[in-house]
């Protein structure tokens, strides 16, 4: 059976006529993207592939045995319910958990078998309560990114503070300094080496740390440098650009993401007065006239869509052409169909992918709506059902 044939079959079962949506998954490009960056890495620094956001859209469970599947070392989860839902999957799985919980919440990753980071006293105080053996933990360091972690100022000493603790052992400690222009990787390498210098300290006063960890998907891109042992990838494993194409390479990698598509539920000719949008808009004011057909697809808002920003023009794609979007709300977007003869309700869109000879990419989104390509693929997360490629 060919791949388009088994899309269709996927298709038919998973898609409902009620919400005619769907989001494609290419399986097979996590396994060409895992090769590439093992080649960038190298084969003796430990792989934690990403998995938050539901695996940026991707769906967190397929990808997680996926990766699992090619030998990552650990799986780095953002969120308690999705990290359960891995753990009942892939029972030996080493599950890190970001920072995201109280350390009331501590008790329950303990349960489950999930290495917590640790980023403030508190949770560290949590773990040795709660925990009833040594139980690892990964410490986190801010070394710039300004938002959870021990200042690298602060963080030998707390480190140190945290080690001696009962049943706490530091298996790792890693840092995250995010950046996506040249100015920023200066910055970047800079806190690099500064953490680096901080964990030799710690060594040199006795203190074993097994893992560290330091780049992530920009860092192994821009080749900062570092004496870590691990990196910590989201981006470049899902074929995303995590930086403008035109400061780094990115050509080798393949999108996860495959296509994201919908079907019109709604045409509508042209007639005297016709307006696309609201009848009334903010205060009262009129939506403005518009002149051709217009046709409707059930992806909205709350799909994980985002209307474009100002002087921006959305497009998607039907019948090999490129049509613009004219609106988006909570529940549908209306496109403009006037160059399209005889529209009829069924066919297909795609808001993402290739039709034709034409494609939209991540890339186009991410411009679209002025946001970038994580936070594109995260919205579209949870409402539609994915197809699964490869």
């Amino acid at each position: 059976m060919g791949s388009e044939k088994r899309i269709s079959t996927q298709r038919d079962l998973l898609v409902s006529p009620t919400r005619p949506n769907w989001v494609e998954v290419d399986l097979g490009a996590l396994d060409h993207n895992m090769t590439v960056v093992r080649r960038m890495i190298g084969s003796n620094v430990r792989l934690h592939a990403c998995i938050k956001s539901g695996a940026y859209g991707c769906d967190v469970l397929e990808v997680a045995k996926r990766f699992s599947d090619l030998g990552a070392d650990a799986l780095c989860c953002g969120s308690f319910d999705e990290a359960v839902m891995v753990r009942a999957a892939l029972p030996n799985m080493q599950l890190i958990m970001f920072g995201a919980t109280l350390p009331e919440g501590i008790p329950l990753y303990l349960q489950h078998g999930l290495t917590p980071t640790i980023h403030n006293i508190e949770l560290a105080g949590a773990v040795s309560v709660s925990a009833d053996k040594p139980t690892k933990v990964h410490i986190k360091v801010d070394a710039g990114g300004g938002r959870i972690g021990f200042p690298l100022h602060q963080a030998k000493s707390a480190i140190s503070e945290i080690a001696s603790m009962k049943n706490v052992v530091v298996e790792a400690v890693y840092t995250h300094v995010p950046f996506t222009d040249l100015s920023g990787k200066d910055f970047a390498q800079q806190k690099t080496t500064e953490f680096c210098d901080m964990v030799e300290a710690l060594r040199s006063e006795g203190l074993g740390i097994p893992v560290t960890q330091a780049r992530a998907s920009s860092g192994v891109i821009f080749g900062l440098q570092d004496n870590c042992n691990a990196v910590a990838i989201s981006s470049l494993l899902y074929g995303k650009a995590s930086a403008p194409r035109d400061l780094a390479d990115f050509s080798s990698l393949r999108p996860a993401l495959r296509a994201v598509k919908s079907q019109l539920i709604h045409v509508l000719p042209d007639f005297p007065g016709k307006t696309v949008g609201r009848t009334t808009g903010v205060h009262g004011r009129q939506a403005a006239p518009f002149s051709g057909a217009t046709g409707v697809i059930p992806f909205g808002w709350r799909d994980g869509y985002a209307p474009s920003t100002s002087r921006q023009t959305a497009y998607v794609l039907m019948r090999g052409k490129r049509v613009p979007v004219l609106t988006v709300n909570s529940e549908l977007s209306v496109i403009d169909l006037t160059d399209l003869p005889d529209p009829r309700i069924g066919e297909q869109v795609t808001i993402v992918g290739t039709d034709g000879d034409e494609t939209i990419t991540l890339d186009d989104l991410s411009e679209w709506q002025g946001s970038g390509q994580s936070a594109v693929l995260a919205r579209m997360n949870n409402r539609s059902p994915k197809v699964f490629v490869n």
